[in-house]
Parts: C-alpha cells; structure tokens; sequence
C-alpha cells in the first residue's frame, strides 16, 4: 500500500480523474485509454523525477528512504513510463500535427513549463518558492481542463473548445490544484528551510499560509462558485456536489496544525483532487 501512493501512483489516478471530470463539464467526447494512458504515465513519471537523487543517496525523510530500498525497481518503473509516455506519443503524432496553431500552443506550453518546472541544475522555476505551487497549479490546469478538450476535439477533427467556459474552469483548477500544493509545501518546511527554498509556510509560518493563506483563498473560490452556479441555474444538487471538495479542503486546513505523517499527504491532502474529480462528475452525469 505504501508503494502506490509513494510511487505517485495515486496522483496519476488523480490526473485521470480531473480530466474525465473536466471532459464532462465542457461537454466533450472521454478521450480515449490510450490518451488516459498517457496523462497517468505522465503524471507518474513528473512526479518520480523528483527523487531521481534519492535513487543513488539515501535521504531523511521517509519516502526517501522507500526510493532508496527501491531505487532498481523505480529505474526500472521511470525507464517504462517515459517510455510509454514516448510510446503513445509518437503513435498518434498525427493528431498532434493536425492541431491549427492555437491549439498547438495550448497542447506544448504546459509541458514546456513542466520541465521548466525541474529545469536544469540551478535553474528550476520551482525554486521560484512563492511562485512554485502556482507553477503546479498551471501546469495541473492545463493537462486536466485544457488538453482533454483540445485531444477530443484534434481526434473527432472539430474545433469544440468552448474559450470563456475553459477559462473558467481553468482558473478554478489552477487555484484548487496551486491550495492543495502550498498544503503539501507544509511537509517539505524542513528541508525548503535548510535548501533556503522560500515557500509561504518557510517564509511565513503555519498558521499564515493555512489561515491567512489557503482558507480565505478557498471560501474565495467557493463563493465565487456558488455565485457562478447560481447565475446559471444549476441545480441545487450540482451546486451541493461540487461544493464539497471545498468543504472538505477546509476541513484538511483545520487538521494540518499538527504534523502530520507523509502518507497523510499522500492519501488524504492529494486525495482532495480524487474527491473534487468524483463529486464535479457526480454533479454532471446525474445533475
């Protein structure tokens, strides 16, 4: 069990799930398993590299020492994701050929800023402390709202991206997805602290970044949910269903004064995006 969620198998079913979710409330065709394939592998693999350097030294933490124990099998598993990742990729180039110019910018940017993301030696935008969880939440945003539209649309040969509903949902994705990364930056505090990483929880402490930080950003984005929703007649229930990943984040805010474990993180902070991707498909398949 520690495997799947330390081996960010977990996050990868996360990625899944966003996208079917968003696919959903943009009303466009479920892609297809080759290309869920290839957001998992992706999301796993992104993921993996960042303990690429626990593979030949042992770290502190916990989930360090479980890819050090493991550091074959997990050389193994990364040389198979990138790849199928590769794989897939290069099978269906020719939708990715056919794109017009926008979409094809729209498809390569959210890449282009993952790597940028790990960079190269010194130069990582992660290291950009404050900025790093709104570099994730980008990226997350784009593989999640805006690739699933854009691939269904290059696959059925139309143009379906509805811009205004996109951008909607694209900033609700990158805000959710940017909480749930300053929440998981309050794991790492130690480590940013000595790496002189200057996160929100490094530069000003727990209870800021969880109740001057996240929360009022959460009831931001909940409210200005409720309000959209409402303008456009969802129902009562739509608006229940997708209400309660926020309600839930709150929740988690309130239970992260104290330390938590890892596989805390792991399963019930990253399990947020599991429950926001269940509860948005809840509310447009039956609602």
């Amino acid at each position: 069990m520690r495997g799947f969620f330390y081996g960010n198998w977990f996050i990868g079913l996360c990625a899944v799930a966003l996208g079917v979710e968003s696919a959903l409330q943009q009303h466009v065709r479920i892609n297809g398993p080759w290309y869920h394939l290839l957001v998992f592998s992706g999301c796993v693999a992104f993921y993996n590299h960042a303990y690429r350097a626990y593979l030949r030294t042992p770290g502190d933490g916990e989930r360090a020492r479980w890819f050090a124990e493991h550091a074959v099998q997990q050389r193994v598993v990364q040389v198979i994701l990138i790849s199928v990742v590769s794989g897939v990729a290069i099978m269906h180039r020719d939708l990715l050929f056919d794109l017009d110019g926008s979409d094809f910018v729209l498809v390569m940017v959210f890449p282009i800023v993952a790597i940028a993301y790990y960079g190269f030696g010194s130069v990582a935008l992660r290291k950009i402390g404050l900025l790093k969880p709104f570099i994730l939440g980008f990226v997350w945003a784009g593989v999640v709202t805006v690739f699933p539209v854009v691939i269904a649309g290059a696959y059925q040969g139309i143009h379906v991206i509805d811009t205004g509903l996109m951008a909607r949902l694209f900033f609700k994705n990158m805000m959710f997805c940017a909480m749930i990364a300053v929440l998981f930056d309050i794991k790492d505090h130690a480590g940013d602290h000595r790496s002189q990483l200057r996160t929100f929880v490094v530069q000003r402490g727990l209870r800021t970044t969880l109740f001057s930080i996240v929360l009022p950003l959460t009831l931001l984005g909940l409210v200005t949910f409720l309000a959209y929703g409402y303008m456009h007649g969802f129902s009562f229930m739509r608006l229940f269903w997708n209400a309660v990943p926020f309600a839930a984040m709150l929740a988690v805010i309130f239970t992260l004064r104290k330390r938590r474990p890892v596989l805390y993180y792991l399963g019930v902070v990253d399990g947020l995006l599991l429950l926001k991707a269940l509860c948005g498909s809840i509310g447009m398949v039956w609602f």
